[in-house]
């Protein structure tokens, strides 16, 4: 399909009326929005316009082309766009970066070539979007997220005291494996040098402080899911308010997996086999962005390995075969993800197989 500029909307409108489909590429930024406007016979209108959704829509409706799609690439501007596109009528799709071709070598990269790329590549059926979660799920999640990171920093700032400790030959609380009330009120009573004295009191002040936001965000999420004796995610054993919320406010919906498959795939619990001629192969998981999520149910599938009984069971055939125990817990964990999802969708309580 080879491309014929065109300065103005003009163009573009011809084609829109003699029914040529039409195709946008948005390279959205901060600050402004780089516009590829693509039909089907290869006419091409680009643009840069402020980093404004409305405004954007209301050019497009105001040319009066009829957009097959608009799409553009998720990041940092969110979902602004998507909904202010949906609203006006607009179809639109967000996808995902590692989901865009990308050519076999190294060659020039503009936003005006990014935008372009976007308009051709959803021209030719390549591009897939990603699932927009509503304005209340979003919000949902943003607790959920935030939950996550400041467990992430409350495990940075035990490490730092440890570390702190050790640095300086400083004894370590014997009781500091499990941060047991002794052990900080020997922490908090430990006589050495002032200048070490301040430094601990800082990063034992920082601890507080994240467990104290880390209680709060918890209280929130427990708020963002049905009680326990409602909530069907909670009946399996080893999973809890947190496990249930963050399952939840990630898959959004169980209805966007069409089979088990797909659902451990976007978990990154399903494993990818890497074999060539004759050789035996080796599987490996490949890293996606749900490894908050996939945390905590490898920790659930400890737990329910030590509750159920075909779970032990399970997690030991394939602990023989493999020989190694993280192939064991992922594969249960990979085995409680696809039954927390059915649970899910079909709105029924666990049953104990014992």
């Amino acid at each position: 399909m080879g491309r014929k500029a065109s300065t103005t909307w003009v163009g573009i409108q011809e084609e829109s009326r003699k029914g040529v489909r039409i195709w946008i590429g948005v390279d959205v930024h901060k600050k402004s929005y780089s516009v590829a406007v693509l039909s089907e016979s290869g006419v091409l209108h680009t643009f840069v316009a402020p980093a404004d959704d409305r405004a954007l829509v209301e050019q497009i409706l105001a040319s009066g082309v009829t957009v097959n799609a608009l799409v553009y690439e998720a990041g940092l501007t969110g979902f602004g766009l998507y909904r202010t596109c949906q609203d006006a009528g607009i179809f639109a799709m967000v996808v995902s970066a590692n989901r865009i071709p990308r050519p076999a070598t190294q060659s020039a990269k503009t936003d005006k070539i990014d935008c372009i790329a976007l308009a051709r590549y959803a021209s030719m059926g390549l591009l897939k979007g990603i699932a927009v979660p509503t304005v209340q799920q979003e919000a949902t999640r943003s607790i959920i997220r935030r939950r996550q990171a400041v467990s992430r920093e409350l495990a940075k700032a035990k490490v730092m005291i440890k570390s702190f400790l050790t640095c300086h030959s400083l004894p370590e609380p014997d009781g500091l494996k499990t941060w047991n009330a002794e052990s900080r009120r020997e922490l908090d009573t430990m006589a050495m040098q002032p200048g070490l004295r301040f430094t601990l009191d800082s990063l034992l002040r920082q601890l507080r402080q994240f467990e104290e936001e880390k209680k709060l965000l918890e209280e929130a999420v427990k708020t963002t899911i049905p009680p326990k004796g409602d909530d069907v995610l909670q009946t399996v054993p080893g999973v809890g308010p947190i496990t249930s919320a963050a399952f939840r406010a990630e898959l959004l919906s169980p209805d966007r997996f069409e089979c088990s498959e797909k659902l451990t795939s976007f978990l990154g619990l399903a494993p990818v086999v890497s074999r060539s001629g004759e050789s035996r192969g080796k599987s490996r998981l490949v890293p996606c962005g749900q490894g908050a999520l996939r945390s905590m149910l490898v920790e659930a599938a400890w737990v329910l390995s030590a509750k159920e009984k075909w779970a032990k069971e399970y997690y030991s055939k394939i602990r023989r075969r493999s020989g190694l125990f993280q192939k064991a817990i992922i594969a249960l964990a990979r085995k409680l993800a696809v039954i927390l999802w059915c649970l899910w969708r079909e709105n029924r309580p666990y049953r104990s197989e014992q």
